[in-house]
């Protein structure tokens, strides 16, 4: 009942201000109304030439509308907003222009009010015309039969009007298109459900956003560490997921630009602005190592301007929203909009990337529960089948025919058993490749190493590696063998190992400084067995030597690797 009330709330906020000005500055404008009309009013009234009966009628009537107008903004009654009420305010003004003696610069005072306010709410375009019609009003007005009549005052207010008026409402455009950006987020809150999960959701984000921009494309770059993704949405491609590749180069490329907006043009050959600029507490020239980033940038994605927004929470960064343009845009009010919806943009990531989190938790847990399941019920009865075969193979002596048979039906149960244990790992843990049990098991051993023989190992390798049981147990027997050969045959006393993935496969590196403490690089040696086990497993094995004397020896084995027996 909450979250409904919650949304019909920001719909009805969202729909208002796609309709006009926001609530607070349409009653700001109603109270000025109110008090333009009575001051505006009383000064005439009391003028030297006192308003005659139709001028002061008509004085009156607009104040009572303008009263009627403040009381039903105060009282909420009116719903929508409406451009006619700013041209009520400028046709007054231009009546009582034309029903007094002498131009009065305060009417034509009150002119800025409803070009300003009909700017912000509805457009430049509309203030501009609202400033034409006034214009008009100051030069034509009942005392000038002609141009050639019009009075000095009347040109430099007439002036003022065309050129004042206007630009002060070209001013007010950033305001608007701030306004604008919050009616966007609140209307995403209202038609983006975090249930959908993070994926569909940035999709939905990126593909509104670049239409909201009228951009060439728009890229909202999560954290990649973190598995979160880089959607993109382009005119001609509409949204999609970037790449790993691409994905990392534009994180790479992000990466040393401050907490702070930044935006990247690029100039004519002529243009002395600097191309790249910081939006920060003060806008300031990027260094020269950003604004190559930012270029690079820019020529990644094939676009002239860019306007790059970090998503910041708590003093900290959790990826950047990027607009991109073909053309040259003044970027600066565009950003500072941008900058002010980051946050509200960065909730609602957050919180389809928790129901992602919950529904990973939830299925976790059911995974895990039909994996203990399928091990109670259908594990055990092949491990008795198992038992059962090897205690019949064992009474046969192995001249017998029918022992090749008999081992051939075990090694037939081994492999169901083995892999019904990785499909259920699989399920435990949720990945296809199976449980983390090679990290652990490696990091124990090079303590042990370590301990027992008094050579510093250097492991790196990442905190979740997972892989099949058959294939942990090969890379474990590598890991093993490669330090007794360095301790056999090398007089290393340091030696480095790392362990890490990619979708090709794992690769594990181990280098020593056993040339380093002879002091003369060692000859070239094979480790047959290990060459052996890394061919059963579909890999490579390579030896280098990256300084020219210390040996690295190289092993890139496939994730679907055949699995090969323990020795």
């Amino acid at each position: 009942m909450g979250a409904a009330i919650s949304a019909t709330t920001a719909s009805g906020r969202a729909a208002e201000q796609a309709g006009g000005t926001s609530v607070d500055i349409r009653r700001f404008s109603a109270g000025l109304r109110g008090a333009t009309a009575l001051l505006v009013t009383l000064l005439l009234s009391t003028a030297e030439q006192p308003l005659g009966p139709l001028a002061l009628a008509i004085s009156l009537v607009y104040g009572g509308w303008s009263a009627y107008a403040l009381w039903i903004e105060a009282t909420g009654r009116l719903r929508a907003d409406a451009l006619w009420h700013f041209w009520v305010d400028m046709g007054w003004a231009a009546v009582m222009l034309q029903l007094t003696d002498s131009v009065s610069l305060m009417l034509v005072i009150t002119m800025v009010q409803p070009v300003v306010l009909a700017s912000i709410g509805h457009g430049v375009r509309h203030g501009v015309v609202l400033a034409m019609f006034g214009a008009a009003g100051v030069l034509f007005n009942r005392g000038a039969g002609s141009m050639a009549e019009l009075s000095a005052t009347q040109v430099v207010l007439a002036l003022a009007v065309l050129f004042v008026v206007p630009g002060t409402a070209l001013l007010a455009r950033p305001m608007s298109l701030m306004r604008s950006r919050m009616a966007l987020v609140d209307e995403l809150e209202c038609q983006v459900d975090p249930r959908r999960g993070l994926e569909p959701i940035c999709n939905a984000l990126v593909e509104r956003l670049r239409t909201g921009a009228d951009a060439e494309l728009v890229a909202l770059v999560l954290p990649s560490h973190l598995g979160a993704p880089a959607m993109m949405a382009s005119r001609d491609e509409g949204s999609f997921r970037a790449s790993a590749t691409v994905h990392g180069r534009i994180e790479e490329l992000l990466r040393d630009l401050p907490a702070c907006a930044a935006t990247y043009t690029r100039r004519s050959w002529w243009d002395p602005r600097p191309p790249a600029r910081l939006l920060g507490a003060r806008m300031e020239a990027a260094s020269k190592q950003q604004a190559q980033q930012l270029a690079a940038l820019a020529a990644l994605l094939d676009v002239r301007c860019l306007q790059v927004v970090p998503l910041v929470r708590y003093t900290r960064r959790h990826g950047h929203l990027v607009v991109a343009y073909r053309s040259v845009r003044d970027g600066a009010a565009s950003v500072a909009a941008l900058s002010q919806t980051a946050t509200e943009l960065l909730r609602i990531v957050e919180q389809a990337a928790l129901v992602d989190q919950l529904q990973e938790e939830s299925a976790g847990h059911e995974r895990a529960r039909i994996g203990r399941d399928l091990h109670d019920s259908a594990i055990q009865p092949y491990l008795g089948l198992k038992y059962a075969v090897e205690c019949v193979a064992l009474r046969i002596p192995q001249d017998n025919p029918a022992r090749a048979e008999v081992d051939a039906l075990a090694e037939l149960v081994n492999s169901e058993v083995s892999a019904l244990r990785e499909l259920i790992s699989g399920l435990r843990t949720g990945n296809a490749r199976g449980d983390n049990a090679l990290v652990p098991a490696v990091r124990r051993q090079v303590r042990r190493f370590a301990l027992l023989f008094g050579i510093e190992i250097e492991l790196d390798c990442p905190d979740s590696l997972p892989t099949t049981r058959a294939l942990a147990s090969a890379l474990f027997h590598m890991v093993n063998e490669t330090l007794n050969n360095v301790r056999k045959h090398t007089r290393a006393r340091h030696v480095r190992i790392s362990l890490a993935s990619d979708a090709a496969g794992i690769c594990l590196r181990v280098r020593d400084d056993g040339a380093a403490m002879s002091g003369r690089p060692a000859g070239d040696f094979v480790p047959g067995s290990l060459s052996e086990r890394v061919r059963e497993l579909g890999g490579s094995l390579e030896l280098t030597r990256p300084d020219g004397l210390n040996t690295e020896l190289v092993i890139q084995v496939p994730i679907e690797a055949r699995p090969v027996a323990a020795s």
